[in-house]
């Protein structure tokens, strides 16, 4: 159905994705392409220009803050987070240290560096502790966004 093709292939068009159209059978990226400025092959810089960070950022919020709802024949009723066990931490431990515990293993496999977590901490632990689902999401946002979560060494 288009629908659910017209919902998801708009996010991620901007992030230079067409959904089923990748251009070769390398998917969206050329084994070949060279980091600008060194002798480093990185296929995933093909992709990661200033406007596909932004556009990055943009796909984060909106499946983490409102998922994407779709609706018609022969497609799903809509995708977004389960928030549930995060949130159950969340909720658990106001320090918001097993949240973090928690989205480190999951996301980064605990890679997260101590500068990330700290302000990460802060800014979850700036929104109230009865408000458990909104300090989820906004770990999550804040991991999701970050250049440690989006290169992998």
């Amino acid at each position: 159905d288009g629908v659910f093709y017209t919902r998801t292939g708009n996010l991620l068009t901007s992030l230079a994705q067409t959904l089923f159209y990748s251009p070769t059978v390398f998917n969206y990226f050329s084994p070949d392409y060279t980091i600008p400025g060194t002798t480093l092959l990185g296929p995933e810089f093909g992709l990661m220009t200033t406007g596909t960070s932004i556009a990055r950022a943009n796909f984060a919020n909106t499946m983490i803050y409102t998922g994407i709802n779709v609706s018609g024949v022969n497609v799903p009723v809509g995708t977004r987070y389960n928030f549930a066990e995060m949130q159950a931490l969340a909720a658990a431990d106001a320090t918001g240290n097993q949240l973090l515990d928690a989205l480190d293993y999951k996301m980064m496999h605990n890679t997260m560096s101590p500068q990330m977590r700290s302000t990460i901490l802060t800014a979850v632990t700036a929104i109230p502790a009865s408000n458990p689902l909104a300090r989820a999401q906004q770990a999550v946002y804040l991991i999701m966004t970050s250049s440690q979560y989006q290169i992998q060494r």
